[in-house]
C-alpha cells in the first residue's frame, strides 16, 4: 500500500459516519481527518491513530525496506515524489551499510 491509499481507506471506513464523529473516534480533529481524506500526509502520531482506526499497520504506508518514512505537512510534495525520496534514502542507507561493512572487514 502507498500513502495515497490512506485517504481512500479512511473514507471507506467512515462510510456514512460524519467527519466529526469519526474524528472523535480516532482522536484527531475533524479538520485533520478531512485533510487526510483529501490526500494530506499526516504526521507519525496521527498516522498511527488513523491506522489503528482503519485496522492497518503503519508500516504498510511508511515502510521502505527497513526504513520508516513520513513527510509531514508539505502540501507541495506529491506522493510519487515522496516515494522517490524514500527510495533514494533507502539506497543511500544500503550504500552506507556496505561501506561500513567493508571498512570493518579490512
Amino acid at each position: 500500500m502507498q500513502l495515497d491509499d490512506l485517504g481512500r481507506l479512511v473514507l471507506q471506513k467512515r462510510g456514512s459516519m460524519g467527519v466529526r464523529a469519526a474524528a472523535r473516534e480516532i482522536g484527531i480533529s475533524p479538520t485533520t481527518l478531512s485533510k487526510i481524506e483529501n490526500g494530506h500526509i499526516p504526521d507519525q502520531l496521527t498516522l498511527k491513530k488513523v491506522c489503528d482506526w482503519i485496522g492497518e499497520e503503519v508500516t504498510k504506508f511508511t515502510a521502505m525496506g527497513g526504513l520508516q518514512i513520513a513527510f509531514k505537512k508539505d502540501k507541495t510534495l506529491a506522493p510519487n515524489t515522496a516515494q522517490s525520496l524514500a527510495r533514494l534514502i533507502e539506497r543511500a542507507e544500503e550504500q552506507f551499510k556496505a561501506k561500513v561493512s567493508n571498512v570493518a572487514g579490512h
